[in-house]
């Protein structure tokens, strides 16, 4: 339902939410206050948080960070920078690229929400083309490839694991957030096909996948 409807369903770890004002919106895209909290929505769903010092736990947010303790992270579908933030206060130092093909999302991310995340490179760019492209490795990849509900089903593509499994290399993660619906299960098969199941968490919208290139 779009934005102002009231409830609001985030694709998170999260109920159905009540958001209590909107401070902009163009183009599906809003800011508001939820609890305290500044999110951004798109189409009716919670597309990222403000992060708050102490590094809090955000629905599926939380469960996407990486188990190792990575010095380089690529984040395909940046949002607004929640995950961001996590990943660097959780490990102070890493070098983050972040990749998001909406310049809408990034310009409402620099007015309304904190990017001045340390060692962070934003790329405006298609999350496909740039994995395709990319040649450098990273010890950490997270996919997050949403648009509003739809979840953008070329990320469980061979052609797309395969870039992933060559970015990471043979001791980097992958973690995959997925919506979660009945074809879940078919979703974590296609991963499966390329690279190796480490850890599946199963949230109350979303299933977070973590993945290695090898055993």
């Amino acid at each position: 339902m779009p934005p102002g409807d009231g409830n609001i369903e985030q694709i998170g770890g999260a109920p159905k939410l009540r958001p209590q004002s909107a401070e902009k919106s163009t183009q599906g895209l809003t800011v508001e206050e939820y609890e305290g909290h500044r999110v951004l929505i798109q189409d009716g769903v919670i597309l990222s948080v403000a992060v708050p010092a102490g590094d809090p736990s955000f629905g599926y947010w939380t469960a996407m960070l990486p188990e190792g303790t990575p010095r380089t992270a690529l984040l395909l579908g940046f949002g607004a920078g929640t995950l961001a933030h996590l990943v660097a206060r959780r490990f102070p130092g890493i070098r983050i690229v972040g990749v998001d093909i909406d310049p809408r999302v990034i310009e409402f991310a620099r007015r309304h929400f904190d990017l001045a995340v340390p060692n962070l490179e934003i790329v405006i760019g298609d999350a496909f083309a740039y994995a395709a492209a990319c040649r450098e490795p990273f010890d950490y990849v997270a996919v997050d490839l949403f648009c509003g509900r739809a979840f953008q089903r070329g990320a469980l593509a061979k052609p797309f694991l395969r870039s992933l499994k060559a970015i990471a290399g043979p001791t980097g993660e992958i973690v995959v957030n997925l919506f979660k619906d009945r074809r879940g299960d078919v979703y974590i098969n296609r991963l499966a096909r390329i690279l190796v199941i480490h850890r599946v968490e199963r949230l109350t919208y979303n299933i977070v996948v973590h993945c290695r290139t090898a055993q």
